[in-house]
């Protein structure tokens, strides 16, 4: 056993994230770890990278284990090279026996420039100089918050077969299921800030975890059925009189308070919305280049009103210029975006600013 998280359990301000956890890791383990999104994934991977501490709870790991973590938007140090960065934590004799492995690993990941100041490079760069990094440093347990992000099929490809290979334990988050299918050997899954653990790949966890939720609803219909039983019986005017009477109606409101008889309210959103008018979006004839990388060329496009549209291609190929191009945030070097007079944008960066 590599790592150990006993009785877990953290809190931001009302919210409970974790709630009394706990995860054994042992060292042939590759854990996907699942769950929906605000529910404290990353902070875990934080308290079992010793970044973050619990409220309660503890962190052990075995004699001379060591950890390497991939966070979801790594931070760099100012006036660092690419090559600085990734052995920025290694020891000397670390740096010259991985260095010929750290470069082949940042040629798989599009990273040529090994002496390039990390702060100019993009978003998506810098996340595979970090993932160059925990991958050349040598550790019994890799923790990674995202791998997949910013990379290209081919780098994701390369990157599930080197995990395949890893000789340590790896607990990871990542929304692509393919990956996790290929990789991981257990699933751990965080809801409502309870911990439950499915030996198998993703595929398998959903099997299990289906069956999981049909138990759980076979239970929560035979206590529907007793709180309608017992709420008639209080209905028709129970009295505490006796031992039994008593204990019978404390136990309802324990059932009462385990079911939750409050209705939900329902969000109305009918005010927000807008009629959406026949003209959408049209692309007209546009082209952009950035010195003599042409980036797109008289390129047209209208966006239908029900368009779900997804643009794939290589790193660096202007993606998210495009996009950019659309949103209005960059100029195109001719043609001209067209946008309907009630179409309102949405536009979500790389970078998460709105």
């Amino acid at each position: 056993m590599i790592l150990t998280l006993e009785n877990i359990s953290k809190s931001f301000g009302e919210k409970t994230l974790l709630d009394n956890v706990t995860l054994y890791i042992n060292d042939n383990d590759k854990i996907g770890f699942v769950g929906v999104n605000g529910t404290g994934k990353s902070t875990l991977l934080k308290i079992a990278s010793l970044i973050e501490e619990p409220d309660s709870g503890n962190v052990v790991y075995s004699n001379g284990a060591r950890v390497c973590y991939l966070p979801q938007d790594p931070e760099f140090n100012k006036n660092t090279t690419v090559l600085e960065q990734v052995f920025i934590n290694a020891s000397t004799e670390t740096k010259v026996l991985m260095e010929y492995e750290a470069k082949s690993i940042l040629n798989k990941l599009g990273i040529t420039e090994f002496d390039k100041d990390v702060n100019i490079l993009s978003v998506g760069q810098r996340k595979r100089v970090a993932i160059a990094s925990v991958l050349v440093n040598p550790c019994e347990l890799l923790i990674l918050d995202e791998p997949t992000n910013h990379l290209d099929n081919g780098m994701i490809l390369w990157l599930e077969n080197y995990l395949k290979r890893y000789k340590g334990a790896i607990l990871m988050v990542t929304h692509d299921r393919y990956f996790l299918d290929r990789i991981s050997n257990r699933i751990v899954e965080l809801d409502k800030g309870s911990i439950y653990s499915y030996e198998g790949n993703y595929s398998k966890f959903l099997e299990l975890k289906a069956l999981r939720e049909e138990n759980d609803m076979s239970s929560e219909r035979k206590k529907q059925a007793l709180y309608k039983k017992e709420y008639a019986w209080i209905q028709r005017g129970a009295r505490a009189r006796g031992t039994k009477a008593k204990g019978r109606i404390q136990e309802f409101e324990r059932l009462k308070e385990q079911i939750g008889t409050e209705s939900e309210e329902k969000l109305e959103l009918s005010s927000v919305s807008s009629r959406l008018g026949r003209k959408t979006i049209e692309i007209k004839n546009i082209s952009k280049s950035y010195d003599e990388k042409v980036i797109v060329e008289h390129f047209e496009y209208i966006v239908n009103r029900d368009a779900r549209i997804g643009i794939v291609g290589n790193n660096g190929a202007g993606k998210s210029t495009l996009l950019n191009i659309i949103a209005g945030r960059i100029r195109p070097d001719s043609g001209y975006v067209d946008i309907g007079s009630t179409v309102k944008l949405g536009y979500f960066s790389q970078e998460a600013d709105v």
